[in-house]
C-alpha cells in the first residue's frame, strides 16, 4: 500500500537529513508546521471488495523503534539548531538557509555526524558568528582629543584602528577627524550620520578600535554625552575612551599657525579659508609675533570660542563632570616627545591591547623656534589656566596607567612680580574729536596695553578710563585706577601701558596728584603724554556731528524725550527738540567758552598745555598735528614710534571723514563768523608757545598753522 504524507509535504519526510528538514522550513517551502501534527498512513483506506473503512493510523505506529528514535533525534537537533540561531539573530527565516548552507558546504562536512572538536569553536559558535548582523549603530569606541592628536592617531591607524569613511565631495581628512561634535552643521544631522562613518569597520576583520581623532572635540564634552547616551547607541558610552594630549599651549599656538601658514600658501584664495584669522587685510600672512598679539592675545583673554582650547584645565572639569574619571587619559604631550615609549605603554594598558609599531613625535618644536614677543605675550595667559588643569589632576586621579603627578609644562620666562600699584606709562590726553581713537586703537593692536572694563562698565572704558574727568571715579582714588590695569603686568604687556582718555587735556593737575603719591612710586618720572591738536572750529564741527547722530539714535529707539543729562543736550532745542544747525550751536558754544564752561574750553589748547608743562617735563609731552595725521598718517606713525622707542607693526590708518550722509562736511561761514574770532587770539597765542617751548626731538617744527575747511575756501 502507498504511504500517503501530511498533504503539504511533497517528500518523505522521515528520510530527510536534518539539514535538508531545516532547509525546506526555513526556505518557506514547508511552512505548514508539520512536525506539530502527526503524519498519517493509510492502512488500506476504501476496500472496495468488502466496503468496510479501514482506520487510518498515525505512522509512529507503522515504524520500527529504532528508526522512530532516530527520526526524534534528528527533529530535536534541526529544532535546537533554530531556536539557537534565532536567539542570536534578526535575520528573517528566509534568509539562513541560504547562509547556513554555504557555511556548511564550505566547510565539508555534515553537521549532525561530525562531533565539535572542542579545541575549536563548535558549529553553533560558527554559525552564530556568521550569520548574526552586524549592530546598525556603530559609534567610535576611542576619541582622540586635542593637541598632537595627529602623532598618535598616525600610530594608531597604521596599528589597525579603523578609519572614519570619507563621503562624496567631503575632504580627505575627514579619514582621521570626522570634525562631527565642532561643526553644527554636521552635528545637528544626529548620530545617525556620525554612525554611518563607521559602519564598514564592523566588516573588517580585526576592527576593534573605532577612532575619531578630531582634536576641536575638547570643546564639546555636552554633545559627546547626549550622542553617546541616546538608546540607539546602546552601550557605547559604557565602552568609550577619551584620550587627551596636551601641549604647552604656546607650542600648540605655534604648530596649529604653521598648519594656518602652509595652507595658506597653498591656497588660492588669500583671504578665505580656516587661516583667514592669520592675514593682514592686504593678504599678507601675519608673522606668529603679529598673530599672537592682534588676533590670539585678545581672543584667549575673552576665552572666545575656538581659541580657548589651550585653556586645558577649564575644558577637563567639564568633562569630567559628564563622564567617569577612568575613562579619560590624560597624556603629556613632552613625555610623547622625550619618552615615546612610555607613552605609548600607557595608551596601550588604557585600551587593553598591545599594539605594536612605535609612537614617535615628529612636529618638535623648541624654545628658540618661538619669537620672544610672543613668549612674553602669550605664556602669561595661560599661566592660571594651566595651575588650574595640574589642581585638577592631582586633586582627581584618573586610570592608573597616567602619569601622577602631571609634568609641569616647560616655563620659559618667570612671572613678573611687582609691588605696589600698576598705573600706566602712557597717557593719550587728546583732543576729543582729533583722531585720538584711531591712534589709540593702532597702539592696542600693537601691544600696548588698555585698560579694562569691569563688569556693569561701559565697553568703551577699554580704551578710556574716563577717571580724572569723572568726578566720581576720580573720588575712589589710585587704586581704584590702578586696579584697571594690573592684568597688564599678569599678561607680560608691562612695557607699554596706556590710558586714553581724550579729556584728560583739561586736568593736568589731577594726573600730577595721582602720579605724585608715594603709592605710585616712580610712575611720574616714566610718564610721556601724547595730545592730538585739531583745528578747534574744525573740531567743535566733528563734535556737533556725533551729537546729532547720537541723539537720532536715541530718538529712533523713543527715546526722545531723554535729553536732559545726555553729552547731546547742547544740540537740540528744548522747546520742540529739532536740531539746531551746526552755527546755532556755535552760538551756543561761544556763550559758554565765554563764561568759562568746563566742557568748552577743550579747543584753548594753549591754556591746557602751559598747564601740562608747569607740572611735566616738556619732553615727556609729544605734541601732534591732526592736520597731519590726516594727510600723512605714515609721519606720525613714525614720530609716536620714536617717542615710545618702540617700532610697531602694521599702518596707522587714516581718520575717517566720510561718515553717514546726514553729516555736515563744511563749516558754514555763519559758523566761522561767530568763532573764529574766538580761536584767533588763543591759536596765534598756540603757535607762539610751542616755538618758544621745544619738544622732544621728532615732534613738527614748526608746528604747522590750522586750516578752516569753510564752505568758501573749498
Amino acid at each position: 500500500m502507498a504511504r500517503q504524507l501530511h498533504p503539504s509535504t511533497s517528500s518523505d519526510w522521515c528520510v530527510m537529513s536534518n539539514f535538508e528538514m531545516r532547509k525546506r522550513v526555513l526556505s518557506g517551502k514547508d511552512a505548514t508546521p508539520a512536525l506539530a501534527t502527526p503524519v498519517m498512513i493509510s492502512q488500506g483506506g476504501n476496500n472496495p471488495k468488502d466496503g468496510r473503512k479501514r482506520p487510518v493510523l498515525p505512522l509512529a505506529s507503522t515504524i520500527p523503534t529504532p528508526v522512530l528514535l532516530a527520526s526524534l533525534v534528528i527533529v530535536v537537533l534541526g529544532l535546537g539548531y533554530l531556536i539557537l540561531i534565532r536567539s542570536f539573530t534578526d535575520t528573517s527565516l528566509g534568509e539562513l538557509p541560504q547562509t547556513t548552507e554555504k557555511m556548511m558546504k564550505s566547510q565539508n562536512r555534515n553537521p549532525i555526524l561530525r562531533r565539535p572538536n572542542l579545541a575549536e569553536s563548535s558549529p553553533e559558535q560558527k554559525i552564530r558568528d556568521r550569520v548574526t548582523p552586524k549592530p546598525s549603530i556603530s559609534l567610535p569606541n576611542v576619541l582622540l582629543i586635542e593637541a598632537g592628536t595627529s602623532v598618535v592617531s598616525n600610530w594608531l591607524f597604521q596599528a589597525g584602528a579603523c578609519h572614519p569613511q570619507v563621503f562624496e565631495n567631503e575632504p580627505s581628512y575627514y579619514a582621521t577627524q570626522v570634525q562631527f561634535f565642532d561643526q553644527d552643521r554636521r552635528y545637528n544631522q544626529g548620530l545617525e550620520f556620525y554612525s554611518k562613518r563607521y559602519e564598514h569597520c564592523l566588516e573588517e576583520e580585526g576592527a576593534e578600535i573605532l577612532l575619531d581623532a578630531t582634536p576641536n572635540t575638547l570643546e564639546f564634552p555636552q554633545r559627546v554625552h547626549d550622542i553617546y547616551s541616546q538608546d540607539a547607541a546602546g552601550s557605547a558610552m559604557a565602552t568609550l575612551k577619551l584620550i587627551f594630549v596636551l601641549r604647552e599651549p604656546v607650542e600648540r599656538e605655534l604648530a596649529a599657525y604653521k598648519l594656518k601658514a602652509n595652507d595658506y600658501k597653498q591656497s588660492t584664495d588669500k583671504k578665505n579659508g580656516w587661516f583667514s584669522d592669520a592675514v593682514h587685510e592686504d593678504g599678507t600672512l601675519m608673522t606668529f609675533e603679529q598673530y599672537s598679539l592682534k588676533v590670539l592675545r585678545m581672543y584667549i583673554k575673552e576665552k572666545l570660542d575656538y581659541y580657548r582650547s589651550g585653556l586645558y584645565g577649564m575644558h577637563l572639569i567639564e568633562w569630567a563632570k559628564l563622564f567617569n574619571r577612568n575613562q579619560l587619559l590624560v597624556l603629556n604631550y613632552d613625555e610623547i616627545r622625550d619618552d615615546p615609549s612610555k607613552a605609548q605603554w600607557r595608551i596601550e594598558q588604557f585600551l587593553g591591547k598591545n599594539l605594536g609599531g612605535s609612537l614617535s613625535a615628529y612636529d618638535v618644536i623648541q624654545t628658540e623656534d618661538i619669537p620672544k614677543r610672543a613668549i612674553k605675550l602669550l605664556e602669561p595667559l595661560f599661566r592660571k589656566s594651566n595651575e588650574v588643569l595640574y589642581d585638577f589632576l592631582r586633586d582627581n586621579p584618573g586610570p592608573s596607567v597616567e602619569q601622577s603627578p602631571f609634568s609641569r609644562f616647560k616655563q620659559r620666562i618667570s612671572p613678573k612680580e611687582h609691588t605696589g600699584l600698576v598705573l600706566p606709562n602712557v597717557l593719550l590726553i587728546g583732543a576729543q574729536k582729533a583722531g585720538t581713537s584711531a591712534v589709540a586703537e593702532w597702539l592696542f593692536s600693537n601691544g600696548v596695553c588698555n585698560p579694562e572694563a569691569f563688569d556693569g562698565e561701559p565697553f568703551f572704558f577699554n580704551k578710556e578710563a574716563q577717571f580724572f574727568d569723572n568726578d566720581r571715579r576720580y573720588k575712589q582714588g589710585i587704586e581704584f585706577y590702578a586696579n584697571r590695569f594690573d592684568h597688564c603686568i599678569d599678561e607680560g604687556l608691562d612695557e607699554l601701558i596706556m590710558d586714553g582718555t581724550p579729556n584728560t587735556i583739561e586736568h593736568p593737575q589731577r594726573v600730577y596728584d595721582i602720579y605724585s603719591q608715594p603709592a605710585a612710586g616712580d610712575s611720574i618720572s616714566k610718564l610721556k603724554l601724547i595730545v592730538i591738536l585739531r583745528e578747534p572750529i574744525d573740531r567743535e564741527l566733528s563734535s556737533y556731528n556725533h551729537k546729532v547722530f547720537d541723539y537720532k539714535e536715541a530718538e529712533a529707539k523713543e527715546k526722545r524725550g531723554w535729553v536732559n543729562g545726555t553729552w547731546y543736550r547742547d544740540v537740540v532745542h528744548k522747546q520742540d527738540g529739532t536740531i539746531k544747525t551746526f552755527t546755532e550751536y556755535c552760538e551756543f558754544v561761544k556763550l559758554y567758552m565765554m563764561v568759562g564752561a568746563p566742557t568748552y574750553k577743550i579747543s584753548r589748547y594753549v591754556e591746557h598745555l602751559k598747564n601740562w608743562v608747569r607740572l611735566f617735563d616738556r619732553s615727556h609731552l609729544l605734541v601732534l598735528s591732526y592736520d597731519e595725521l590726516l594727510n600723512n598718517p605714515s609721519k606720525v606713525q613714525w614720530r609716536i614710534e620714536k617717542f615710545l622707542g618702540t617700532k610697531f607693526d602694521g599702518a596707522l590708518a587714516k581718520t575717517n571723514q566720510s561718515g553717514s550722509a546726514s553729516k555736515v562736511k563744511e563749516i558754514p561761514h555763519s559758523a566761522i563768523q561767530v568763532l573764529e574770532p574766538v580761536f584767533h587770539d588763543l591759536n596765534e597765542e598756540l603757535y607762539k608757545f610751542l616755538n618758544n617751548t621745544p619738544g622732544p626731538p621728532m615732534e613738527q617744527s614748526p608746528f604747522p598753522r590750522f586750516y578752516v575747511r569753510s564752505s568758501n575756501n573749498t
